[in-house]
């Protein structure tokens, strides 16, 4: 891999959010390090290149941040041009897991060190280390908040005398994700023994992950397939909950299922601002705050550690089988949010100002 060549003072640069961002001439030596993400589309991820841009920069790195609005050429388009720059390193939010193949390997040729960020990149050798969050424990985060939402377990997990049956629906995230299989995994692994034992029942029998997975994490498209759900339950059985993956298909299930005249139990993952809202009003009943600033700190260690010829800190090296490698993580901890909790963990913990989140 590249080698550090030496600290530089703070270096700005024009236009490095946007999706054809240049980076400025240097003389100095500063390494460069290309930040791909996937989308603007959700907050979270504006988040994490905002957290990643400024953390580098901090360090005198100089940034290209490009954001590929979940275009698969576009990152591929963006990925090369970084290649084609010099970069030193790559920091990757991928689009699509397994269209980077072909552009990694030349990266991996020209000895540029590879990050995977929060998605894991499939189906290359040459991804060398992973930072994301414990993405199973996010799933049995949201399974367990379905069940507690229902009263079918209490606080502590402990199973109620409340045997249904409950009427649910089930949602996923983009199959192009590896992220979204984790998520849903880790949820079914919580619900099937109560779908099994028919404390919760699907009225529209799609539970399988290829028949409930949104596209992109589309909220439209999320908000479509609710509306075409809704008919099961207008003058039949009481919808009382969804799994929705993240924030913005929780917001899109919300919107659609509030014609039925009431809202049911909705799980969510981001602790976005418009989710932590209505979460404190009382209609999203959960999400999953994942700290994006300490996910960058961990990832610019990673690439510090690797441009100065060390080791970074990983604290797994089993689990995530891309394909064709185990991938060195450090997977951190994810924490459940709740009208109970958002304050402590989002406000007193100075992620969000109360007034953001209302």
């Amino acid at each position: 891999m590249k080698m550090r060549v030496g600290a530089a003072a703070l270096l700005f640069l024009v236009g490095v959010n946007g999706c054809s961002a240049q980076v400025a001439a240097d003389s100095s030596g500063a390494p460069l390090v290309g930040i791909a993400m996937p989308t603007t589309e959700q907050t979270r991820w504006v988040a994490d290149g905002d957290n990643l841009s400024a953390q580098f920069h901090s360090l005198g790195y100089r940034v290209d941040k490009r954001y590929a609005e979940n275009d698969v050429a576009a990152q591929v388009a963006h990925v090369q041009d970084m290649v084609d720059e010099g970069a030193d390193a790559l920091v990757i939010g991928a689009v699509d897991g397994t269209a980077l193949t072909a552009v990694l390997a030349k990266a991996h040729a020209a000895g540029i060190a590879v990050i995977s960020y929060d998605r894991l990149i499939r189906e290359s050798k040459d991804v060398d280390y992973y930072a994301s969050f414990d993405n199973a424990r996010v799933g049995v985060m949201q399974g367990t908040a379905l069940l507690q939402g229902l009263g079918v377990i209490d606080a502590t997990g402990k199973r109620t005398a409340q045997r249904g049956p409950f009427h649910v629906e089930v949602f996923a995230g983009s199959p192009d994700d590896n992220n979204a299989t984790v998520f849903y995994d880790g949820a079914m692994s919580v619900l099937k023994p109560y779908l099994t034992d028919g404390t919760l029942v699907v009225a529209s029998g799609e539970v399988a992950r290829e028949d409930v997975a949104i596209e992109k994490w589309d909220p439209p498209t999320a908000g479509k397939r609710m509306d075409s759900l809704l008919g099961r339950y207008g003058k039949g059985p009481r919808l009382d909950g969804v799994l929705a993956p993240n924030d913005g298909i929780a917001q899109a299930v919300i919107g659609s299922a509030k014609t039925l005249g009431y809202v049911p139990v909705v799980t969510g993952q981001d602790a976005e601002i418009p989710a932590v809202r209505s979460v404190a009003a009382g209609e999203q009943y959960s999400t999953v705050y994942k700290d994006t600033r300490q996910l960058a700190e961990v990832t610019v260690a990673m690439v510090n550690a690797l441009l100065e010829g060390d080791e970074p800190e990983v604290n797994d090296t089993t689990t995530y089988d891309n394909g064709v490698k185990v991938v060195p993580s450090y997977l951190l901890p994810p924490r459940a949010v709740t009208k109970d909790n958002y304050r402590r963990l989002l406000v007193d913990g100075g992620y969000y100002t109360a007034e953001e989140v209302g």
